[in-house]
């Protein structure tokens, strides 16, 4: 819909005759003045299905038997930089950029894992789409599809380089993006290389978390807590049916089977459409209203790395949490298409509220070991999704930074 009310909106161009049937004669001219060509950012699309490029892997899950206090003792998080810097200056004389890429491929990738992220600087190469390309193809990086293609929660900027963007919307400028893994409970993309096409005029700085630095920082008894316990997230809540609480008093009684009848078809439906496990709950209350709202599976709060086996934080609770974000930014304003869907919330496995004094323990935690990135033109950060966190500081001004995920 909103496509096709961009393409009416367009079609009376400067210069257009208006319809007939108000004019009488010659026809009125229109004397608008065009719009602005819109960026390639601007123009980015929500069918985020892209021909040829795999579906993300299906999530590792590895978290049984874990010894946190073996794990937290045995954590090398405290003597390893986040991120670990590549700069133009380490490229020998005489070497290309892309040659130097390609020649230092495994040892990029080695240090990738042993630091978790790269922060690689002031590359010209990078500052275009197809250079960006051709970068990570120096690494033989394998792109593979975001592991939300399927419920469109980032837009697509560039399908030759899949490449989709990186939550640079005006209406989202003032609000931080918490921490988190781009992980479902189904799909995780191993790794992301997020470059910057241009930076925000003030603020946007992209940010980092060291999973594995969380979990020895981490109040023993809450992190205790969250394994033993697991999570589950809402991951979207679907607000149309306040219209049941309404009903006129003779239908009231129909209020019950209508919510079931309801339930199985959007259960059907999310199923077919949606490359997620979810289920859907009805949930009602006065500042929400009466809306389903759909969860993913119980799933653990700390993960042991697919490569090294070393257990990490992997809990998207300093995004999901409605607390912390509220706390954060106040509640959302009124929102539309997809933002108005995707509204998140986190819980234990069993669906018991996490105490505020938990929630803003690990917030605390989370904001002490942050690492803030001040990315221009051209940066490019490489993330190991299964052990470092990423967000995004509030910005003013235009900001346009991209991200391609791997298998």
């Amino acid at each position: 819909m909103l496509v096709l009310a961009s393409q009416l909106s367009s079609a009376y161009m400067v210069g257009t005759p208006a319809p007939a049937s108000r004019t009488i004669g010659r026809p009125a001219v229109r004397m608008e003045v065009a719009a602005p060509a819109k960026s390639e950012f601007e123009k980015a699309t929500f069918d985020t299905s892209i021909d040829g490029v795999p579906l993300c892997p299906l999530t590792k899950w590895d978290s049984d038997g874990i010894d946190l206090k073996a794990a937290v003792a045995a954590s090398p998080a405290v003597d390893r930089t986040l991120p670990d810097l590549i700069q133009k200056s380490d490229i020998p004389e005489g070497m290309s950029e892309l040659e130097y890429f390609r020649a230092n491929k495994d040892e990029l990738l080695a240090r990738l894992t042993a630091s978790g992220a790269l922060w690689i600087r002031g590359f010209e190469t990078m500052k275009e789409k197809d250079g960006f390309r051709d970068f990570y193809a120096q690494l033989d990086l394998e792109p593979c599809q975001d592991p939300l293609a399927s419920v469109g929660a980032r837009a697509v900027v560039d399908s030759k380089n899949a490449m989709y963007e990186a939550v640079n919307k005006p209406s989202r400028a003032k609000f931080f993006v918490g921490m988190h893994a781009e992980s479902t409970y189904m799909r995780t993309n191993r790794l992301g290389a997020f470059v910057c096409f241009k930076q925000a005029e003030t603020g946007g700085e992209f940010l980092l978390l060291d999973g594995v630095k969380m979990i020895k920082d981490l109040d023993p008894d809450v992190l205790g807590r969250l394994y033993e316990r697991g999570v589950r997230f809402s991951n979207a809540e679907l607000p149309f049916f306040d219209f049941l609480r309404s009903l006129p008093e003779p239908l009231k009684p129909l209020k019950e089977p209508l919510k079931g009848v309801i339930k199985v078809l959007a259960q059907a439906a999310v199923g077919q459409k949606i490359d997620m496990e979810l289920e859907l709950r009805w949930d009602e209350n006065e500042k929400d209203g009466l809306r389903l709202v759909a969860f993913s599976p119980k799933q653990p709060a700390i993960n042991r790395h697919p490569v090294t086996g070393q257990p990490s934080w992997f809990c998207n609770v300093h995004s999901h949490s409605r607390k912390l974000r509220d706390d954060r930014d106040g509640e959302l304003g009124e929102t539309s298409g997809a933002s108005k869907i995707n509204i998140t919330n986190c819980f234990y496995g069993d669906l018991a509220e996490i105490s505020d004094e938990d929630l803003r323990h690990i917030d605390e935690m989370t904001m002490k070991n942050l690492a803030s990135v001040p990315m221009q033109k051209g940066d490019v950060v490489l993330v190991d999704n299964y052990q470092v966190m990423h967000g995004r500081d509030i910005f003013s001004g235009e900001r346009l930074h991209a991200v391609t995920w791997f298998q």
